[in-house]
């Protein structure tokens, strides 16, 4: 191939297509999971509130809440792949290669809300939410002048963590804030600084985003044994959650997220009609079973 502009662009154009193909290829689990929202600074700020009004019976005047609002700062990451394509190789035109690893880099682009979701939920119990404390933690404030503690997590270490998700309400357990969607550019010009020393022609992707969390009241976190005993004690955990002023949140855990480890027991508990000893399964298709590679 003979270095001109025009097959340059060319070839830009062409590694640019492989790049969209890869994104277009990804297979994402995050739908569901996440509340996409789109961000326009490089820290984008979230006044959850602390207590919100449930529909109650109307018996004299309408009691008004005063909202409390907690400040949540969500910082927006940088990502990227970078690679070098000496001019011999396009001289040679030696680039079998190229293609389908820029399609590799769109298709990894397009997992990219799926890599941070799954981050987030693992270290969950180790990052903050809006409320000061982990988002899995053992002691969330809740009530009043005097709060009581209040935990979504369980377990004593027993297994690789797995988690329960309340997936039903339009704000989702975690928080997708997308700064730049993926993107895909090559230097062309031959008097690039970086072309003139070292004969490379860069190529690369680029994305911005940041996966954070919303209510730690949705999500449950759990190191005990999956089995019908543990998933119902959890659930009824979710289901005993109050507001500030006790009246129930009505969770309802409908999604289980595990990894390869558990993978076996959620498959078992909740997609198996029938049991051991043939009696039907009261479980079965209750929640849906998310499987990340990404996860333990």
């Amino acid at each position: 191939m003979i270095i001109t502009a025009t097959s340059l662009e060319a070839l830009r154009t062409g590694f640019r297509t492989e790049f969209q193909a890869g994104v277009a290829a990804a297979a994402p689990q995050f739908q569901g999971l996440v509340t996409p929202v789109s961000s326009s600074t490089k820290v984008e700020t979230y006044g959850f509130l602390g207590d919100f009004p449930i529909f109650r019976r109307w018996l004299g005047d309408k009691r008004i809440r005063s909202m409390k609002e907690k400040a949540y700062q969500l910082v927006n990451e940088n990502f990227e792949a970078t690679i070098g394509i000496h001019k011999d190789k396009i001289d040679d035109d030696n680039l079998g290669l190229y293609a389908p690893m820029v399609k590799g880099w769109g298709q990894s682009a397009g997992s990219l809300a799926d890599q941070l979701a799954f981050e987030a939920l693992a270290a969950g119990n180790v990052r903050v939410c809006y409320d000061g404390q982990n988002f899995f933690d053992t002691d969330h404030p809740v009530g009043g002048a005097v709060p009581v503690q209040v935990s979504n997590m369980s377990g004593a270490g027993a297994v690789q963590p797995w988690f329960l998700l309340d997936t039903s309400k339009p704000l989702k357990p975690l928080l997708h804030q997308e700064r730049k969607k993926p993107i895909f550019n090559m230097v062309t010009d031959p008097n690039d600084s970086h072309v003139f020393s070292t004969g490379e022609y860069l190529i690369g992707g680029e994305a911005r985003a940041a996966v954070g969390y919303t209510y730690w009241q949705l999500a449950h976190r759990s190191t005990a044994a999956l089995n019908v005993a543990n998933y119902e004690a959890a659930k009824a955990q979710g289901a005993a959650l109050v507001n500030d002023e006790g009246e129930p949140l009505g969770v309802v855990y409908d999604t289980c997220v595990v990894g390869t480890s558990n993978e076996a027991a959620a498959r078992n508990l909740f997609e198996k009609q029938n049991l051991a000893g043939g009696e039907s399964n009261i479980y079965f298709n209750k929640v849906k079973v998310v499987v990340s590679p990404r996860l333990p």
